[in-house]
């Protein structure tokens, strides 16, 4: 494949992406159905898509869809979670622009995203606004600001990005994180559970009894939390938000603050989409041994850097574990992956099912930007909800009625 552009680990690790491939699509019957209609009707030819998430299996089987539906198309994804080999399958089996390496660094990242704009895109399919940010803050993509008829974003945090810190009114941008299939089915079954396992895989600790922090309760806190007392840990909830912490109380769980919880806690996960939840204030209050884990959008909900300033010494003493030794103090803390997604970067992401009923959102409100754009206001907005019922319409006749 030397005419496609691409920057991955090892092209010849192609064959075991291709497997990984083959059992996601085993077990995505929605986007099955999709993938034979949409290479039929091809609406997406001559179209250029420019993508930014996780390149890992359940994506594969998404860009099967775009590109059989007639779209070129790029992709990069996010620090520690590209599955190397998905990455050259999709390369070599179906001809996609692939920026992204498992080892890649955050300047990497920022890089890749500008490798993928540079094929100068129609549509953009966003995770955590990455993209908007260039096409808005970059001189070298402003023209794209003209060119481009639409976009999705995948996040609540780039929905927080695009509402509230660039000025997003030129094309439409459906959220799909603003659907209650999404925040339902995805992310308080589908993060809940993969955060979850995630953790398992990266320490091989006991979860049961253990004395759990979750800082965040939105839609995958709330899972999180709650797959974390199926498996029998107190779990304790910090929240900012009064109604969502009064939610929390209600569904049993003890709710409190920061200073108040860390101090007694065994296990610390941040899933705010915020940026330095986690300072040296509160590392400094973590008792010996405390794990800590991310499962928000970005690695910097946990402020590292001033970690390691505390830190005499560091060591990753297992692949996603590494020891920060504080100086001064006759304790060490443990953090999961480099503060990436846990749930992606030590795991598999959320289970294939999950994505299924996601990844069709997607594809249907790209194929809606590509078909009639022109009926969207120029703004961040929900998808469409008739897409929104198709999708759960068909996740009700493949999971419940079959």
């Amino acid at each position: 494949m030397t005419d496609i552009i691409h920057d991955i680990a090892d092209l010849s690790l192609a064959p075991l992406g291709t497997k990984r491939i083959d059992w996601a699509r085993a077990h995505m019957p929605i986007m099955r159905s999709l993938i034979e209609r949409l290479e039929k009707e091809k609406p997406f030819t001559d179209l250029t898509i420019s993508i930014c998430l996780h390149v890992e299996a359940k994506t594969g089987v998404w860009l099967e869809a775009l590109t059989k539906g007639g779209a070129k198309v790029a992709i990069t994804g996010s620090p520690s979670s590209t599955q190397d080999e998905v990455a050259a399958a999709l390369v070599k089996d179906y001809g996609v622009h692939v920026f992204a390496r498992r080892d890649e660094t955050f300047e990497d990242h920022l890089r890749f995203c500008e490798n993928v704009l540079a094929f100068s895109p129609h549509i953009i399919a966003d995770n955590g606004a990455d993209l908007h940010e260039l096409i808005f803050n970059h001189p070298e993509f402003k023209e794209l600001q003209n060119k481009l008829i639409g976009a999705t974003e995948e996040t609540t945090t780039g929905a927080n990005r695009l509402r509230e810190d660039f000025k997003s009114d030129q094309w439409p941008t459906l959220i799909i994180n603003d659907t209650m299939s999404k925040r339902i089915i995805e992310n308080r079954f589908g993060v809940g559970s993969s955060v979850v396992d995630g953790i398992m895989r990266a320490t091989n600790v006991m979860l049961h009894g253990k004395k759990v922090v979750v800082i965040g309760y939105g839609y995958c806190g709330s899972g999180t939390a709650q797959r974390l007392r199926g498996m029998g840990a107190h779990v304790t909830v910090v929240e900012s938000n009064s109604l969502t912490k009064l939610e929390a109380h209600m569904e049993g769980f003890y709710t409190s603050t920061l200073e108040e919880a860390l101090p007694d806690a065994d296990l610390v996960i941040t899933i705010t989409g915020r940026d330095n939840v986690l300072r040296k204030e509160h590392f400094e209050l973590m008792r010996d041994k405390t794990i800590i884990a991310n499962a928000g959008h970005f690695q910097r909900e946990i402020n590292l850097p001033e970690l390691k300033a505390m830190s005499e010494h560091t060591d990753k003493i297992r692949p996603h574990v590494t020891t920060y030794k504080i100086e001064g103090a006759n304790k060490e803390l443990f953090i999961l992956s480099d503060a990436n997604l846990v749930n992606l970067s030590a795991g598999d992401g959320n289970p294939i099912e999950i994505m299924d009923l996601g990844l069709a959102l997607q594809t249907l409100s790209l194929e809606q930007i590509a078909l009639d754009a022109k009926s969207l206001q120029k703004k961040p907005q929900p998808v469409p909800f008739d897409i929104e019922m198709n999708v759960a319409d068909l996740a009700c006749e493949y999971w419940i009625n079959h």
